[in-house]
Parts: C-alpha cells; structure tokens; sequence
C-alpha cells in the first residue's frame, strides 16, 4: 500500500494498531479497491453491499487470504433505512469498537425522481440519509475508539445547492445530477456538522472527492473518462489512515481545499440536521442524541 500523504506534503504513516474498519459500497467501484487496499491492515475489515453473499464469495475469499485478521459481510439494501438500521445492529455483534466508518456507498441520480421505500427521494437516501443514520447508530462505537468517520463526496457538489426545506426535490426542479450533486453537497455539510455544531463528542470526521474515477456510477451520468478505481481508492484510504485529526475538512483528493461556501454557513448546517434528522425520524427511532436535535 502507498503511504499516505498529510495536508501539508509530509508523507504520513497509516495507523498499524489493532483496527477495526467499516466500509459501505465494498462490492464494486473504487469500495472494491478500497477493500483490497485495507484488508492487510485492518484486524477486523466488516463490508456492507447490496448483494447476496453468495453473490461476493470469490471476492470475499480474495481478501480473507490477503487479510491481517478477519473479514466480515454484510448485505444491507439502503433504499430501505430499516436495513441501514439492522447494518448497524449486526456491526455491534461482531464488534464493540469502530477505528474507522468509511460511507462510499452511492449509486448515481436516477433518470427520473424516484422514492426509496421511505418515501424519500431515492439519490438523497442512499448517498445521504443512509450515511448520516449509519453514523449515528455507529457513534457509541466510534467513540469508543477514538474513530474517524470518512464521507466520500464529489466535486459536483461545488456546483450544487441545496434547500433543506425541499430535501426530497418535491417543489425544486429534477435531473439525474442535480440529485447526486445535492446528496454529496450534504455529505460535505453534515461532515463539518458533525465536526462544529452536533452535541460533543463526536468522532473526528472528513468528506472526500476521490477523483474522477472510472465507475459505472460515473458513466451513468456523464459521457467522460476518468482515472483508475484504485487511484480512487488510494484517495479514500489515505483519508481514512491518516494519523492526525481531519476536523471536518473537504479533500479533493488528498488536499485540503474550500468546499461549496453554503456548507460552511453555521445556519445551514443547522437547517440541514434539523431536516435530515425529520425525515429520519419518520422512517423510525434515531440514537438519543439525534433526537434530542430540534
């Protein structure tokens, strides 16, 4: 594995301590590579995919035989947050420490505005709503650790906006990718929440555009080309195993940079989380501290 890179240029050593290490969208794209890249440091490397276990089975024994410890899958279709739920509780049975939450689980805007079981637009949930409950029911665990949750993002959400009163794109004009671009623009937003404004303590938190990355998510919405999974997933992993703390910045790649200004506005944040936390509300119970938020 590459070494990882600090904000600053320095080249920063991974963490080489007994590490558990939660990865979402671990069956496909740059979650794929992710996973090859992490299983020879991770003692306990727990992937979540939409497939059938059966499905990912060679996969699985690639990595077990490559691991430093044990591989763990779990199946969790998050177009419905009760699967995200039941994730969360099957993670607290393999383990009672989280080192790391990776959320790269993502699929692309759907060419016409779709609703997930929950009723909420279909983009938003998977890419958004999905991360932030995972979070949340995993935080007691992360904290346990000292832990780091890692958001990955998009640039596409520098050009987005977001309105936190039309979360579901119910009144606000539909493509396949203003819908991606807001759920990463949010992403980005509930990392600094998270960071700056959720009740203390929270775990230490990044968001990530690993590049443009050759996927099939990305040629389902736009006609280019991009670089390699695996320079994505270096990216990714160099956000998750770098040593210092990240306090909610953005990385293009591996550098610290300006996300969209909006996310960086306090009274937006606020207004997301309020309406986040509703509409997860609505689909079920949320961790105390959630809903403790007004």
């Amino acid at each position: 594995m590459r070494e990882t890179v600090s904000e600053t240029g320095r080249l920063a050593q991974p963490r080489e301590h007994d590490m558990t290490v939660v990865l979402t969208g671990a069956t496909s794209g740059i979650g794929q590579a992710a996973a090859r890249l992490l299983a020879p440091h991770a003692t306990q490397l727990i992937l979540h995919g939409p497939q059938r276990p059966q499905e990912v089975i060679r996969q699985l024994e690639e990595l077990r035989a490559s691991s430093a410890g044990d591989v763990h899958y779990i199946q969790a279709d998050f177009d419905s947050l009760a699967m995200v739920r039941a994730l969360a509780s099957e993670i607290s049975k393999i383990t009672d420490r989280v080192d790391v939450l990776i959320n790269n689980a993502g699929r692309p805007g759907a060419p016409r505005r779709r609703l997930s079981q929950d009723g909420n637009e279909a983009t938003l949930q998977t890419n958004y709503l999905a991360a932030v409950l995972l979070t949340e029911l995993l935080t007691p665990l992360l904290l346990a650790s000292g832990g780091r949750v890692v958001h990955v993002a998009s640039s596409t959400h520098l050009s987005a906006s977001l309105d936190p009163d039309d979360l579901n794109l119910e009144r606000s004009d539909y493509s396949a990718t203003i819908a991606y671009a807001r759920s990463k623009l949010a992403l980005v937003a509930h990392a600094r929440w998270l960071v700056e404004q959720a009740p203390q303590p929270q775990p230490d938190t990044v968001s990530v555009h690993p590049g443009v990355i050759s996927t099939d998510l990305l040629h389902a919405m736009f006609d280019i080309r991009g670089d390699s999974v695996v320079h994505g997933a270096h990216n990714v992993v160099n956000a998750a195993l770098y040593t210092n703390r990240w306090a909610g910045q953005y990385l293009d790649e591996r550098q610290p940079v300006q996300p969209n200004p909006i996310s960086l506005d306090a009274e937006f944040r606020h207004r997301l989380a309020k309406h986040t936390f509703n509409l997860l509300r609505r689909s079920g119970k949320v961790p105390g501290e959630a809903q403790a938020l007004p």
